[in-house]
């Protein structure tokens, strides 16, 4: 090829170039002026864009354009490429929008399912006895989808259904023991067999931090208190160097559930007519509401013909029993546990308070603090007053999309410096975790009341939001050119 085009050719190609708004190129090939376009294609393979040249035609020597003949078989292939290309280009363009239409309506359900599951959770936390049209009518589903996410939920967290009792009507209360070992500790083993043998102990952990191991206990009195813990720790700390604190703890929210084993305990308190005692005593039971305690304690949709078969009774009378325990209040309510929460640990919060006066001019903070809600489940599965030291213990769970720490309470409260215990087993019985209806808690009651909360600022501060993120907008659904 010439090093310079011939006047006549190159204002010929530089008008082509105008026209085409791409780089066109003379080639003198085969003798005649050559014409070229090179530009760039999106290579669907590769998903990046290609260069390609196709040929457009020869130039006479006055500088007149001889179009390429359409039987031309670069021109062919070239036009058959751009074709397919733009093809494909628009099915990727409907491709897109459709999965951008998929995501949204799959972030529509998923909201939706997130409401059902936790207005269904709510209604079992406040009575697992609830009925499939009843739950139906809560969540304005039908029985059917009622029956799919009870199931699934069954599933998914492990749900056992359990009864929440007021020990204090017996003359019970809680105490929780903290034990640090001076020196070697006893084997998982040894201290599972030796404390589960103990009726007294309801849940015992083992911890990392100040302490090594937490136990909850439910006894008569204080002094009966010590002597068992007293016990404790002749029987399964005999051989150790211990350092152990005790403090009774007043449940204000959530509880700890009972061990089927307390009911060994619990049988002194089944009354037994005499002459002198022709009725039960205010913390006295009988041997029918005994019974039915002992069977739904850990099976609290038990049917009532079942339970009155087991324990040859005739028909109904552990129904009456039991509707007789829930009037007086021994039953608070038939409740779920959710065994497994998808937590990454539990963690106890042991607040001491150094400062009242500061602590109190907080003591709004901490009661929105307790009836906070995680995703599926209440932040704080138990929290009690204590009295040495003075301030409150809390039970609280860190969920595995959460990174929730001791940091963040102390940012809401004030005059109080947090303990923090990393539970690292439970070694028998187990925590309540459920979504309790906090309109029906003290502490909601209080807020209402004492500082003259708006319910609304309330629910705001405490109720978890459903979904964590906004849903994107509706795509704009439109048809392709």
């Amino acid at each position: 090829m010439p090093k310079r085009l011939p006047d006549s050719i190159e204002k010929t190609v530089q008008r082509i170039r105008r026209e085409y708004g791409h780089y066109v190129q003379a080639k003198f090939m085969h003798g005649k002026y050559r014409l070229f376009e090179a530009t760039s294609i999106y290579d669907p393979e590769k998903k990046k864009p290609k260069k390609v040249t196709r040929y457009l035609g020869w130039l006479t020597e006055d500088g007149v354009m001889i179009p390429a003949r359409h039987n031309d078989l670069k021109t062919k292939i070239f036009n058959k490429l751009e074709e397919d290309t733009e093809k494909k280009i628009k099915e990727l363009e409907e491709s897109l929008k459709e999965a951008e239409k998929r995501n949204y309506e799959e972030g529509i359900r998923k909201k939706n399912t997130e409401k059902h599951e936790r207005d269904i959770l709510r209604a079992l936390s406040m009575n697992a006895r609830i009925t499939v049209p009843e739950l139906a009518k809560v969540t304005g589903l039908g029985n059917t989808a009622v029956n799919y996410h009870l199931r699934n939920l069954e599933r998914k967290y492990d749900i056992k259904y359990i009864l929440e009792l007021d020990i204090e009507k017996f003359g019970y209360i809680n105490y929780i023991a903290f034990v640090k070992f001076k020196d070697k500790r006893p084997t998982y083993e040894e201290m599972k067999k030796q404390l589960e043998a103990i009726p007294y102990v309801q849940v015992a952990m083992t911890t990392k931090g100040t302490y090594d191991m937490v136990i909850f206990l439910v006894v008569k009195s204080i002094n009966k208190a010590r002597f068992d813990l007293y016990n404790i720790v002749g029987s399964v700390f005999a051989n150790y160097d211990i350092e152990w604190n005790m403090i009774p703890a007043y449940n204000t929210f959530g509880f700890i559930p009972l061990r089927d084993k307390f009911f060994d305990v619990l049988k002194e308190k089944v009354w037994t007519r005499t002459k002198e005692r022709p009725r039960p005593a205010h913390d006295e039971i009988t041997d029918m509401e005994y019974n039915v305690l002992k069977a739904m304690n850990n099976n609290a949709t038990a049917d009532f013909v079942s339970i009155d078969k087991e324990i040859g009774a005739d028909n109904g009378r552990s129904n009456y029993a039991y509707h007789q325990l829930t009037r007086k209040e021994v039953i608070k309510r038939a409740t779920v546990s959710m065994v497994d929460p998808h937590s990454k640990f539990n963690l106890l919060l042991l607040l001491n308070v150094e400062n009242s006066e500061n602590f109190s001019k907080t003591g709004k903070n901490l009661l929105m603090e307790i009836i906070k809600e995680n995703n599926i489940c209440d932040k704080y599965s138990f929290a009690c007053d204590v009295t040495s030291p003075y301030g409150e213990f809390l039970v609280t769970q860190v969920l595995k999309e959460s990174t929730v720490a001791p940091e963040q309470l102390i940012q809401v409260i004030n005059g109080a410096k947090i303990d923090a215990l990393i539970v690292i087993d439970i070694l028998i019985g187990h925590l309540n975790h459920r979504l309790f209806d906090k309109v029906q808690t003290s502490q909601y009651e209080l807020l209402i009341s004492e500082y003259r909360c708006n319910p609304k600022e309330i629910e705001k501060a405490s109720y978890y939001s459903y979904p964590p993120n906004p849903l994107p907008s509706p795509p704009n659904i439109v048809s392709p050119k």
